[in-house]
């Protein structure tokens, strides 16, 4: 008989991939992972290569998306994803990545933490879950932005931006009596002291186009410390295709190559997920239920900054917020706040009703008084599912939707929001918009934990029906709170690679 090639096979190179890898190879367990990217970081190019693109790609109509996801470097993330995935969408974007490094290559960073009554109906207890914070914040390097001229305050801090200065110190003198609207410095996993490997942040608002520093986390980077232990190996180029049980788990890949564990932990990102198990799971008709988060876009005007001069400052969140809007656990909203003059200008100035140097010119007179807020509802609001398509060529199809009635509470939202822009000085201008399900990336609960049934999962992440199979991905949150999720998705894989190194793999020989 042919001996494994490891102990765990981890597929997927992405947050959840490595936080699952770290607590094995630390047991002495085997660990092999399989990538379909490879070694080619991010080329030294000239920086307006970097910005408009080689082909000069970023100067395209806009195609209604995120600015993110409209730069160079996102580009080259997603497209090779949706030519291979075989994953279509219809009103909804399939958004994944096939690169090293995952989404983390094109994340925004920001950092959220779920509490007791966010886990309420989860296997699992909030003390396991902060232990699994505590590791991976410890890791990945976490500054919060503050005024620095309010002093400092002994934690790594980055500059906000003056407009967002401005905006918060308001907040902070007018806070509403019931709390039901909170505004705070954001916290991103960015950072303001230099690392090994690792330069702190230069304040140039590259952001969106590689971070050249690596101040913000990107998994690749955990990977050139997992690589130094020798219970771990890395494949490059790599593409898990297939997964067929036989004394344990078999990948096969694109290449035509397979490879042998006892035990799988699939780490592919919830679509990437989905597609690797669409032959073991009995999607019917109904399809395979997807969370996201429905999203909302608002532009903001600060006119009492206008024509004032810019703070240098980071493309990342400057202010988290939160809106409670019911009396459910869950009944809550959360967003971040963005200053538009370290955004890509290139996304604003194709949206305004103006020839292309009018556009440039409009908008750099006003970009430091310029905010957008995102606005994240939570994942119960989307309806959402994955199908199968024989009939299209696609292996799958991802439907996109909204919850009844989620057209009035959006509405009642932007209208209590509105009330709070006026409180802080802002006018919200015309363009707010819901964003086409999928956009968000905030995908979740196709495998929930603690669900029976052919598509639940144990509290460690095996799925049921097929032992030996794990998954530490977004496909096992069971819900999906307002809250920025990558954060607990690491921790989450965290904390089931820990149970596994203590109870499920023989020690390595």
């Amino acid at each position: 008989m042919t001996a494994p090639d490891a102990d765990f096979i981890i597929i997927g190179s992405g947050p959840a991939g490595v936080s699952a890898a770290f607590p094995l190879i630390a047991a002495g367990r085997r660990v092999l992972m399989l990538d379909a990217g490879n070694d080619a970081g991010p080329q030294e190019e000239d920086r307006s290569v970097r910005v408009l693109g080689s082909d000069l790609e970023s100067l395209r109509g806009d195609d209604g998306s995120s600015p993110k996801l409209q730069t160079p470097v996102a580009r080259g993330i997603l497209e090779p994803f949706r030519r291979q995935s075989d994953i279509s969408g219809d009103g909804f974007t399939p958004i994944g990545s096939l690169a090293r490094g995952g989404l983390s290559n094109i994340w925004g960073a920001q950092v959220s933490y779920l509490d007791a009554e966010d886990i309420a109906d989860w296997p699992i207890d909030i003390a396991s879950l902060q232990r699994s914070y505590e590791h991976v914040a410890k890791r990945i390097g976490i500054s919060s932005n503050a005024d620095v001229a309010a002093g400092a305050t002994g934690e790594p801090v980055l500059p906000l931006g003056a407009t967002a200065a401005h905006v918060l110190r308001r907040h902070d003198n007018q806070t509403p009596a019931d709390g039901s609207f909170r505004l705070y410095p954001a916290i991103n996993a960015i950072l303001s002291q230099a690392r090994p490997g690792r330069a702190a942040c230069d304040l140039r608002g590259d952001c969106l186009y590689g971070c050249p520093s690596g101040a913000i986390y990107n998994s690749r980077q955990d990977l050139l410390l997992l690589r130094q232990s020798p219970h771990f190996r890395l494949l490059d180029n790599m593409r898990a295709v297939t997964l067929i049980r036989s004394a344990g788990w078999t990948v096969g890949t694109a290449d035509g190559s397979s490879f042998s564990a006892p035990k799988i932990i699939l780490a592919a990102g919830v679509l990437g997920t989905a597609g690797l198990l669409a032959d073991l799971l009995p999607i019917d008709e109904q399809g395979l239920r997807l969370l996201n988060s429905p999203t909302l876009a608002i532009p903001l005007l600060s006119p009492s900054r206008l024509l004032r001069p810019a703070t240098p400052t980071h493309s990342l969140a400057q202010l988290g917020l939160s809106l409670r809007y019911g009396g459910g656990a869950s009944d809550y909203v959360t967003g971040a706040i963005y200053e538009v003059g370290s955004l890509p200008a290139q996304s604003f100035i194709n949206r305004m009703p103006l020839g292309r140097k009018a556009g440039r010119a409009a908008f750099e007179t006003i970009a430091s008084s310029l905010l957008v807020a995102t606005i994240y509802y939570p994942g119960d609001q989307s309806r959402s599912y994955i199908h199968r398509d024989a009939a299209s060529g696609k292996r799958l199809t991802v439907r996109g939707g909204f919850a009844d009635g989620f057209g009035l509470r959006a509405e009642a939202l932007k209208k209590a929001l509105r009330r709070e822009w006026k409180r802080l000085g802002l006018v919200q201008l015309p363009g707010a918009s819901l964003a086409e399900p999928g956009i968000d990336a905030h995908f979740a609960g196709t495998l929930p934990m603690g669900a029976t049934g052919a598509f639940g999962t144990s509290s460690d992440g095996e799925l049921n029906f097929h032992p030996g199979l794990y998954v530490v991905d977004g496909s096992i949150v069971p819900d999906l709170s307002s809250k920025y999720i990558t954060m607990t998705i690491m921790a989450n894989a965290d904390r089931i690679a820990h149970r596994l190194a203590e109870t499920e793999a023989k020690p390595a020989l």
